[in-house]
């Protein structure tokens, strides 16, 4: 398998252009220029892997690039390269590497400029990972100079036992003058390619082949820039694939060959899950067994690129108490196993990408999740927060690989929104003198809870306090928090219900006329905002499925009347619908406000409906209300 595959990411620390065995990793200074006048800050002259395979499943990988910096910015991002690789399976060999200027000058870069380090994971977990960095920096650098570096990876065996691969995608907001991808096996290998988009040339052209050679080619000159908002490159840009399979079930069987050694019982292991579990079966034994792991093994972040994918033993990562989520995945699977619960790993990837890539590339995923199959559950072993039947956002509605017995390529469940994530009920009386008493009862589940409890569990006291109050008021709320208290709060599986009593002074002028901004519901304008602006977009758009419910009770001075109500809304489309609306009882106000957005990616062809659903959420929050006393003379 291929070292590291041209995806790319926005993984890079500032000022530098990071290699991973050869990808390119766009820089994520030039997404942020979303909204700013196009610059292109540089461009790839060229840009050539070749990885060769040899019999015993060892292989190369050779990289090519020039890259010409146009801009200051250009030269600050691209002239220290950052070549990421596993140490304990793989070398780097740098072969060439030098400034060139306009008039032919080189500036070779001197042996003092090139450096190799441990990679974040590897300082953090030296026992599950030994990823290095070799670094080179580049001597002399201005604007329209170009960067030549060739170099080498020579692995020992492929990341997965019989398996290799090749992919790239190419960054729209880059100019690509030629680029080229080449996958080399022994004459019996057969290879196969696919491609996302038409960008990229095949050759041979047909997609099956027992050729030894396989390539792709192609140059992306039009430059645009992905507006903020939206998905992951590979759910759209230019994508080509090839490799030594075209199953994604023999990736899972590759996998299990290097999994099966780690998830075997031990007596340590079997004592342990029996003791979690104490007593219980079937899904109360996963409740239990699952929700100790939360509390009780700390997660860390591994990149799988540099250090494989080879989980440590289960009962060495009982021991240390940490794990990334492959060996927490096979903790998980060990101890669920002790207790007669099948489980077994699961491959996803937690970019912002909701469909498989179109050829079979093992390092399109990124995080391991685990799989029970006799109730159909996903569960993350490294989210703190997560219940047992909700996973985290970020885990949802991704391309997922199921290993085990039955492998097979599905996709995780989506948030489930037969019910609201946020339900919010608020009871508001307003004074003739303009203080306004706010008691509000909030209901979250899924994903919407675990995103506060991951602020709640482990604060007490004042510090919590300090917190919700700092909250409180960056929401642009006036007066003072009184007081705050918790339902569920620790328990995972259980919405989380949040009581609050604040007064708000100063918002009102008492007399014959009040006026204030109608009392809305804030939170639901915040998953539309990044699509207030345009009313179209030429790429796909990024949304998180939400289902939110407002109820809003104001009860009005006694006297005062409102001189008119804003007219109701009521909008179904395509892509989810917006509704509120407004009722009058005597001296109390009714607004009752409604968001549900079901899908995570929004086409072209219906952006237009986002947008107008990002402007009526966003315009509804800003209504006034003008209140008048009956009889102002009295």
């Amino acid at each position: 398998m291929n070292s590291g595959s041209l995806y790319m990411t926005r993984q890079i620390l500032p000022k530098t252009v990071l290699f991973t065995a050869g990808c390119i990793l766009m820089s994520s200074a030039n997404l942020a220029l979303a909204r700013e006048p196009a610059q292109v800050n540089y461009q790839i002259l060229l840009l050539r892997q070749e990885i060769s395979v040899q019999k015993n499943g060892a292989f190369t990988d050779s990289i090519d690039r020039v890259i010409q910096p146009l801009t200051m910015a250009g030269v600050q991002s691209q002239s220290q390269i950052q070549i990421g690789y596993p140490a304990n399976f793989a070398q780097v060999h740098i072969l060439d590497a030098y400034t060139e200027t306009p008039s032919g000058s080189k500036h070779p870069v001197p042996a003092s400029a090139i450096y190799t380090q441990s990679s974040p994971d590897a300082l953090s977990a030296p026992f599950l990972s030994d990823g290095r960095i070799q670094s080179v920096v580049f001597p002399a650098v201005a604007p329209g100079d170009t960067l030549h570096i060739r170099y080498t990876i020579h692995y020992d065996h492929g990341y997965l036992p019989g398996i290799h691969a090749i992919s790239t995608v190419l960054a729209p907001n880059v100019p690509v003058k030629q680029a080229e991808i080449i996958l080399r096996a022994p004459a019996a290998q057969k290879l196969y390619a696919a491609q996302q988009g038409s960008a990229w040339q095949l050759a041979p052209t047909q997609k099956d082949m027992h050729s030894s050679r396989v390539s792709f080619s192609t140059s992306l000159t039009k430059v645009s820039y992905p507006p903020l908002g939206s998905p992951a490159l590979t759910q759209y840009a230019p994508l080509a694939v090839i490799s030594t399979t075209n199953h994604w079930s023999a990736v899972a069987r590759a996998y299990n060959q290097l999994a099966a050694p780690a998830l075997k019982a031990t007596p340590e292991l079997q004592k342990a899950a029996t003791h979690i579990a104490g007593g219980a079966t079937g899904m109360d034994a996963v409740k239990a067994i699952y929700h100790w792991l939360q509390k009780n093994i700390h997660s860390v972040s591994i990149n799988y690129a540099n250090a494989g994918f080879t989980p440590p033993a289960a009962s060495s990562t009982l021991q240390r108490g940490v794990g990334d989520s492959n060996a927490n995945a096979a903790l998980l699977c060990a101890l669920l196993r002790a207790v007669h619960v099948e489980a077994v790993p699961a491959l996803m990837s937690t970019s912002a990408r909701f469909h498989p890539y179109p050829g079979v590339d093992p390092l399109a995923f990124g995080h391991f999740l685990v799989y029970i199959p006799a109730y159909d559950l996903f569960l993350d072993p490294t989210s703190r927060y997560a219940g047992i039947h909700s996973l985290p956002l970020e885990d949802a509605g991704r391309p997922v690989l199921i290993t085990g017995k039955n492998p097979r390529m599905t996709q995780t469940p989506a948030p489930d929104l037969s019910l609201p994530l946020i339900a919010k009920h608020t009871l508001l009386t307003l004074s003739k003198a303009g203080q306004m008493i706010d008691q509000s009862t909030e209901i979250r589940r899924g994903y919407a809870a675990q995103d506060i409890r991951s602020a709640l569990i482990g604060s007490q006291g004042r510090l919590l306090m300090k917190g919700l109050r700092n909250g409180f008021y960056e929401q642009g709320d006036l007066g003072k928090l009184e007081s705050i208290a918790f339902q569920n709060r620790d328990h995972l599986d259980q919405p989380l219900g949040i009581k609050t009593h604040a007064i708000k002074d100063g918002l009102f002028i008492p007399g014959p006329r009040m006026a204030m901004i109608m009392p809305t519901d804030t939170a639901m304008a915040k998953p539309l905002q990044a699509f207030t602006a345009d009313a179209e977009r030429s790429t796909p758009s990024l949304i998180h499925p939400s289902y939110m419910e407002s109820h809003i009770t104001l009860q009005l001075p006694r006297g005062y009347h409102p001189a008119y109500l804003p007219k109701n809304v009521d909008m179904q489309t395509a892509v989810g619908s917006y509704a509120i609306h407004y009722a009058l009882q005597g001296q109390i106000l009714h607004i009752d406000q409604r968001l549900k957005l079901p899908e995570f990616v929004i086409s072209t062809k219906d952006y237009p409906d986002l947008h107008r659903l990002a402007l009526l959420s966003s315009s509804s929050i800003r209504e006034g209300l003008l209140l008048v006393k009956k009889n102002p003379a009295r």
